[in-house]
Parts: structure tokens; C-alpha cells; sequence
């Protein structure tokens, strides 16, 4: 036995039974901004809790304001925030659920397994020191194993039913199995090796996941791999018509494997034009009632250039660089006092020597993380030590006013590049001139439309974000044709 649970302080109490339930009879139609699938009512939207936590207030808002609005698609992972964003999740519901606003059946939940990073990697190394380890884990690198292994599942979706604090779970997905041809490419495996055994391995997930869906745990199951679009001929290519077959093996036709997820964005437009076994994701997911849920709909990598933050406000008015420049200001005189220090990494010092070099928010998010933070902490510690708690503090309240405004300054000077192509699919598909207002809720009108039936996850840790997408409640969808649509559509 492990001695100590390190995920028991985000369990729940008790867990609510029920789950989704299907469309109430005698409603007309499904509503602007819905679709039903399998009688099921899901909105086009999902909330998307990739960088959810517990500590930042924002995340729990946004949540709020996602479900208030008319958002009853929830996505969520094991692994994101350690754990912490099932446990978010949980807490917001059972909030709501008390406050009888959000009922159970109401909800669509998807969370997914697979990763072992963080507190799972704490389990594991425990569970290998009393030789009760869980069986054919992928170490694909140091910090990051791997494991769909119906044992591991198995610990993985009672941990996340607690998190969550739901007896059922809409959508279990085993989250990434393609780190295992990845690191069997990595290591030298003929192809038909690797993927003979690949496919072996989620046979055995799949048993798994249809004994949990006959006990009532899970609803349906499904996987989420980056692979699903990439060229059939590819090593960690996954194909969805071989686990359809495996499903359709295991448990005939009522299987329950129903809910596959893969990126989509303008530059990876792969679910559209790659074809495996005849047919492309879309297609496949039509044919055989499958759920499509596209993630990472904005933050697209394009060959060549990397990481592209597909958003744009037309007519954005620059951030108002003499605030940004008093609240600087205000920065050295605090620290002009302190006892000089050649090595000291101001904020000024660090804008000023990084500032021009970050192409993105997400970059300027990690360089915060990593490299910044760190270093304005020490900053805190001298200006405590010299000048006491009220300097410190007054310090303090100056990074968080700093903070947001550089963040302003990246975002506008990165956006601005994508113009034209905002101009262009506002000309080409919104002749009319009544298309969304920027470029990052024009992606989801518009993946939306292309997938008809199917869901566009959005990653919505802050309430602006999750009001840039509230006209898809509102307005028609376009009509899209999937010839034309994605870098590699066909142009007129």
C-alpha cells in the first residue's frame, strides 16, 4: 500500500451520480450555437481547462461565466495542472449543482489518461519502490512517462471521478497514445512492429473501457492523439478506422467508443485533406456517429515558423504606451534607494534587453514563468530587506500593474501580422460585412461549421476569452466549403 495519497487533498467528498442525459422531448430544434448528437444536447464550444488551477480566482470566473452562458461542454485532462483543473472543475459544479443553477444531466464532462509527469510520477516511482508497479509504461523522457495500460486506467479514472466528484464520466479518452510510437520511432522499432503492438495496447484499453461503461463509470470512451490528422504513411500516425474495428470487435456495433479529439487550426487543416483508409476524419466521424472535438483551434504550428497565436482585433487601438512608460518610471524610483547592484534584473532592465525578441504571449508566459519571476522575486527580497514590508508590498503592486500592460503590448504586435488573413476570410465566407469581430472567434465560427456536428475546444482560463466566443449563441453559422477552407484549400 502507497502511504500517502499525493492527490487526496483534490478529491471531493461524495460524488453525484447521473450524467448527461438526452434531449427532453417536445423542445423544437437545437438552438443557435447547439447540435444534438446521439440525442444528446452539446453546444459547439467546450470549455477547454488545459491551464486551469486552483489558485488563480480568474480561472474559477471564467468557468462561471463559460456555464452561465450557455457552454455545457467541459474538457479536462489528468495531467492539467497536475490534477487541479479536474479538481477546479469539481468544485464548480458541486457549487452550482447545491445552488440547484446546473444539474447533472446538464453536463457533457470529457477528461482524458495516459500522462505520468507531476504527482503521477510521484505515485508511480512509489508503487515501483514496492515492486507493485503498473505494467508497460512508455519512459519516453525524463519527467514524462507514458501509460494506457488498462491497470493504470484503471487507478487513473477512479482518481479522476474524485477529482471531478461525478460517479460517471461522460468521455474517458486515453489522452496521447502515440507517445508510444513516438518513442519506439525514437529507438528504432521496424514500423509494422511498433504498430502491431500499438494497436494491441489500446485493444486492451478498449476492454477495459467498455467494463467500466457496463458498470456505469464512463458513458463513452474515446481517444485524443495528435496523430489522427497527420499522412497515413506516417510512424505515429493513429488510425481511426483500425480503432473503430477494434471497438466493433470487442463489443459489436454498441460499442462505446464514440469520441475522438485532434488539433485543428487555419495551418493544420490535416482532418480535411489527409485521407486514411479512404476517407478523412470528418468524413469517418459522420459515417460512424463518432463525437469530432478539435483542440488547439488557435495556437497553430506552421512549418517553418513555429507557434502561431491565430488571434487579431481589427482596429485595435495600440496599449497605451505613456502608462506603460509612467508605471516603469515609478519602477526605478522605487528602486533607486536600494544599494547599487549591477546584477539586479529589473523589470525595466528585463523588458529592455528581451522585450523586441518575444513573438508571442505564450512565449512571453513561459520566459515569466521560468526566467522572469524568479528574478523579480529576489528583487522583492532586496527591496524588503533595504526598505521594509510597505516598499515591498508598494513593489509588488507595480509588477502587477506592469505585468498586464507589457502582455497588451505583445498580443497587439503579434496579432497584427495576422491582418490579411483575417481580411481574407472576412471578404471570402462573410460577404455581408456580419462576421465575428476577431480573428480568434472567426476560427471557431468557422471550425465549427466545418465539423457540423462536433465541438471546438477552447482553452478559456479568462473570462475575455470566453466572452470573444459568446456570438456563436447568437449568430448563424456560415457555410463553409471544406475545399476552400485551411492553409491548403483550394483558392479562387
Amino acid at each position: 500500500m502507497i502511504s500517502k495519497d499525493p492527490f487526496q487533498s483534490l478529491y471531493r467528498e461524495s460524488l453525484y451520480e447521473g450524467r448527461k442525459e438526452n434531449f427532453s422531448p417536445g423542445k423544437k430544434g437545437e438552438g443557435l450555437g447547439y447540435f444534438l448528437f446521439r440525442e444528446l444536447k452539446l453546444s459547439r464550444i467546450a470549455f477547454g481547462g488545459y491551464r486551469i488551477g486552483l489558485e488563480d480566482p480568474e480561472h474559477k470566473e471564467a468557468l462561471l461565466l463559460a456555464l452561465k452562458s450557455g457552454v455545457n461542454v467541459i474538457d479536462v485532462s489528468a495531467n492539467y495542472g497536475d490534477g487541479e483543473a479536474e479538481s477546479l472543475v469539481g468544485k464548480v459544479l458541486d457549487e452550482n449543482f447545491k445552488k440547484k443553477q446546473l444539474n447533472r444531466k446538464e453536463i457533457f464532462l470529457v477528461t482524458k489518461a495516459g500522462y505520468i509527469q507531476g504527482r503521477n510520477m510521484k505515485l508511480v516511482e512509489s508503487k515501483e519502490k514496492e515492486k507493485d508497479q503498473f505494467p508497460e509504461i512508455t519512459y519516453y523522457q525524463p519527467g514524462c512517462y507514458h501509460c494506457i495500460s488498462p491497470a493504470f486506467l484503471e487507478d487513473q479514472l477512479e482518481r479522476s471521478r474524485k477529482r471531478l466528484g461525478l460517479s460517471t464520466i461522460d468521455a474517458f479518452l486515453l489522452h496521447n497514445p502515440e507517445y508510444f510510437l513516438s518513442h519506439s520511432e525514437k529507438n528504432g522499432v521496424p514500423k509494422e512492429e511498433a504498430q502491431a503492438e500499438y494497436y494491441r495496447r489500446i485493444k486492451e484499453a478498449f476492454l477495459f473501457l467498455e467494463k467500466a461503461r457496463k458498470e456505469g463509470k464512463i458513458q463513452f470512451y474515446g481517444i485524443s492523439s495528435n496523430t489522427f490528422p497527420v499522412p497515413e504513411g506516417d510512424y505515429t500516425h493513429t488510425s481511426l478506422s483500425k480503432c473503430l474495428q477494434i471497438a466493433e470487435k470487442i463489443a459489436g456495433k454498441e460499442h462505446g467508443f464514440a469520441v475522438v479529439q485532434f488539433p485543428g487550426n487555419w495551418y493544420e487543416d490535416g482532418f480535411l485533406r489527409n485521407r486514411s483508409e479512404g476517407g478523412t476524419l470528418l468524413e469517418i466521424c459522420s459515417n460512424f456517429d463518432l463525437l469530432p472535438l478539435i483542440n488547439r483551434p488557435l495556437n497553430s504550428f506552421q512549418a517553418g515558423k513555429g507557434m502561431i497565436r491565430l488571434t487579431y482585433t481589427p482596429q485595435g487601438q495600440a496599449p497605451d504606451q505613456s502608462k506603460l512608460l509612467q508605471i516603469l518610471e515609478l519602477e526605478s524610483s522605487l528602486l533607486e534607494p536600494l544599494s547599487a547592484n549591477p546584477n539586479r534584473n529589473s523589470l525595466s532592465k528585463l523588458w529592455q534587453t528581451y522585450g523586441e525578441k518575444i513573438r508571442s504571449e505564450e512565449q512571453f508566459q513561459v520566459l515569466l514563468q521560468k526566467s522572469w519571476i524568479p528574478a523579480l522575486r529576489s528583487v522583492i527580497d532586496e527591496v524588503y530587506s533595504e526598505k521594509g514590508k510597505e516598499s515591498a508590498e508598494e513593489y509588488l503592486r507595480v509588477l502587477n500593474t506592469a505585468l498586464p500592460l507589457l502582455e497588451e503590448q505583445i498580443q497587439i504586435r503579434s496579432s497584427e501580422k495576422l491582418s490579411g488573413l483575417y481580411e481574407s476570410l472576412i471578404s471570402g465566407f462573410h460577404p455581408n460585412g456580419e462576421g465575428p469581430e476577431t480573428l480568434s472567434s472567426l476560427m471557431v465560427f468557422h471550425l465549427a461549421s466545418l465539423l457540423e456536428k462536433g465541438i471546438v475546444l477552447l482553452g478559456m482560463r479568462k473570462r475575455k476569452y470566453v466572452r470573444d466566443i459568446l456570438p456563436i449563441f447568437k449568430n448563424q453559422l456560415p457555410i463553409i466549403p471544406r475545399s476552400e477552407w485551411g492553409e491548403n484549400g483550394i483558392r479562387s
